[in-house]
């Protein structure tokens, strides 16, 4: 069990034999989480691990996913502060002076009802050249924010020419988020906004360190991971590439709330991004909703 500096419990721990399967625990987890709650009024987040495979189930909100490590105390007292304060993103007033477009309002106020209201985790926006696709990502990102559901944000690129251009966007329009380039500045670790490539981000991960001398990116930094220009892992001739590979590392190093942008509209795009399970996909054209997928 992992403690707080106020006494109470942030992490049961239940750990088997490597020879064990994992889910061979995941009822004396529970009890021990109810008991915990019991005493404590408080209650834990859960990590099953048999030291091969580690899974943490936060019951009240998500399911059990897999992760690739067990959170430090200083991300699990950040996601309690998370849950305490972030309120139902769903009536969200989206900014117009970032986002006025009518389709741009209804993509932010389409991934707020899906990581609010249905408790995903994962959502693909899918919008034409030229539609606004990075003033859409950044009014998100100040939506939840405002609503307490993210403090870090991690925006991640395949090439060196997107990172300061996503970057500038960010600071002209939200100001008060502190941002670095990681692919430019190695100095400046602890901003709440990082930008980098897939490349730079992995080197990062072992290098960044923090104020004590530990790693500064550990499993659950951030809170929201943005990828931008999904489309390049779409079709089979890409599901092995690099920036695929890349994507999947870090999502499971990562286990954050993670948001794709895209700029082709094609129904294949749903088939490619299966492997790495996006929820939910948004695409911004007038034709409704089918299936578990938003058209906007």
């Amino acid at each position: 069990m992992l403690f707080g500096n106020d006494g109470k419990p942030l992490a049961v721990v239940e750990a088997k034999r490597a020879c064990k399967d994992i889910a061979v625990g995941r009822q004396q987890a529970k009890l021990y989480a109810d008991l915990l709650e019991q005493k404590f009024g408080k209650r834990p987040i859960i990590f099953l691990t048999n030291g091969f495979d580690t899974h943490i189930w936060n019951d009240r909100y998500y399911p059990e996913r897999s992760v690739s490590g067990i959170y430090s105390k200083r991300d699990l007292e950040k996601e309690f502060n998370k849950m305490m304060m972030r309120t139902k993103p769903d009536n969200v007033q989206v900014n117009a002076e970032i986002a006025g477009r009518y389709y741009q309002k209804e993509a932010v106020k389409a991934v707020c009802h899906a990581f609010g209201a249905d408790n995903l985790r994962k959502a693909l926006l899918a919008m034409a050249t030229g539609s606004g696709k990075t003033r859409t990502v950044i009014e998100l990102v100040n939506v939840l924010i405002k609503n307490g559901w993210v403090k870090n944000v991690l925006f991640l690129a395949d090439r060196n020419s997107l990172v300061p251009q996503a970057k500038r966007a960010f600071v002209n329009l939200m100001p008060d988020l502190s941002v670095v380039n990681l692919c430019e500045d190695k100095e400046n670790y602890g901003a709440r906004g990082v930008f980098s490539t897939y490349q730079t981000m992995m080197n990062c991960i072992d290098s960044a360190k923090d104020e004590d001398g530990g790693k500064l990116y550990t499993v659950g930094h951030f809170d929201l991971i943005i990828c931008d220009e999904a489309h390049r892992s779409i079709y089979n001739k890409y599901a092995s590439s690099a920036f695929a590979k890349q994507l999947r590392e870090l999502q499971r190093y990562c286990p954050s709330v993670l948001s794709g942008l895209s700029m082709y509209l094609s129904v294949a795009l749903t088939l490619s991004w299966i492997a790495i399970d996006f929820n939910i996909g948004i695409f911004t054209s007038p034709f409704g909703r089918c299936g578990d997928w938003w058209f906007l």
